[in-house]
């Protein structure tokens, strides 16, 4: 009976109850909406420095640290045996580091020259375009952002000074093969790729690696003296920390969305309990207990919340869908943020577990914004409530 008079007083209401129901229903596709461009933005940001950089773990020299720009020289070791021969079956990847200054155009700048072999095929860099030198000069690979920072474009040279292992400097000249599309910006700002073997070369550091990647989860059960293994958790441990500092932004969204919400429904209920005085009056005289009558209003805001969600679904349909197929698409600039996840369309996914998180939420607060302005009749008199007055 409550429950039908609810839905009763819900109709009767006429547009009030169509301008609460789209107020909620903007409310929770905007919560549905952020929680799941959040959701999929780290996931897709997990997923490219999965591919491209960490794949099951890093086998790094003990003195590299890198946020330690001054380690990077030195951090270099002879390959073990046990991981040359993972490497020869295609199970493991090295990289070998190296400071250098880069003089394109008459301009000196700092860089960091990479070698990988060129044949490797467990991360996603396109390490096939370093692989042949042409008229003494060496190919590079380097990314979109270095490409723009330094107005280097494919097929333009410059001279690059090295040290080697030995203190001795050199110099060579290089040129950009190839510009890659890169979506993990460690892998490009300030980054030069160069083949493994001419690095090596260069350096004087035959069968030397300053970082081993693997992609057998076997391989970093042992330990080699030069070497510490770095497992996929902890190499992800920044993106850990983005996901911790990006849940307090989506609390403090939720409280917005939530207190717009609440106002809408809080306004409602308290315009419906002065307007129905009588009619509460009468239901208490009729024998239905305070109780009731607080419920059947509580009820009340609950039921447009439920509707809302049904229409979330109807109305939200062609942007929850356009998202998941399109994607969301980053303004300019955005990949100078140094972040993964930003270069490429984010495709929108709506995990079953926050869409149920979202909406029991939302029914949550409803609940309660519903019940407060209503209870205040459990102190009412019902000869006061006949006569229209409300103290």
């Amino acid at each position: 009976m409550l429950f039908r008079l609810a839905f009763k007083n819900i109709v009767g209401n006429g547009w009030r109850s169509l301008i609460n129901m789209l107020i909620l229903t903007i409310v929770l596709t905007g919560i549905v909406w952020m929680q799941s461009m959040y959701h999929s933005w780290l996931s897709l940001a997990e997923r490219q420095i999965r591919e491209w950089e960490v794949l099951q773990g890093h086998y790094q020299q003990n003195s590299y640290d890198q946020y330690d720009f001054f380690s990077w020289e030195k951090s270099l070791a002879p390959i073990p045996q046990e991981l040359s021969k993972a490497i020869s079956e295609d199970r493991a990847v090295p990289i070998l580091l190296s400071p250098v200054t880069i003089y394109p155009q008459g301009r000196s700048i700092y860089a960091l020259a990479k070698g990988i072999p060129p044949d490797q095929k467990i991360s996603k860099l396109p390490s096939q375009y370093i692989s042949h030198r042409e008229d003494g000069i060496l190919p590079a690979m380097i990314g979109k952002v270095m490409a723009r920072n330094s107005r280097l474009g494919e097929g333009d040279t410059f001279t690059m000074r090295i040290r080697n292992i030995h203190g001795t400097f050199d110099a060579v000249d290089i040129r950009i093969a190839h510009i890659m599309d890169c979506p993990v910006p460690a892998l490009d700002l300030g980054t030069i790729w160069l083949s493994l073997d001419e690095l090596q070369m260069l350096k004087d550091a035959d069968n030397y690696a300053s970082l081993i990647l693997i992609d057998d989860p076997d391989l970093g059960t042992k330990s080699y003296p030069e070497w510490k293994f770095r497992t996929p958790r902890d190499l992800l441990y920044d993106l850990e920390q983005v996901k911790k500092t990006e849940s307090g932004q989506q609390v403090i969204m939720f409280i917005i969305f939530l207190f717009l919400a609440g106002i809408a429904i809080f306004d409602t209920q308290v315009l419906s309990v002065f307007k129905r005085r009588k009619e509460i009056g009468t239901l208490i005289a009729l024998g239905m207990t305070k109780s009731q009558i607080i419920y059947m209003f509580t009820l009340e805001g609950v039921m447009y919340a439920l509707f809302a969600v049904l229409l979330s679904g109807i109305l939200g349909f062609p942007l929850f869908y356009y998202f998941a197929t399109v994607g969301f698409k980053m303004p300019e600039g955005f990949e100078g943020y140094n972040f993964a996840g930003l270069s490429e369309p984010i495709k929108f996914v709506y995990p079953p577990l926050i869409v149920i998180y979202c909406v029991l939420i939302v029914l949550g607060f409803t609940a309660l914004f519903s019940w407060i302005p209503v209870s205040r009749i459990a102190r009412l008199k019902a000869t006061d409530a006949l006569r229209g007055k409300m103290k």
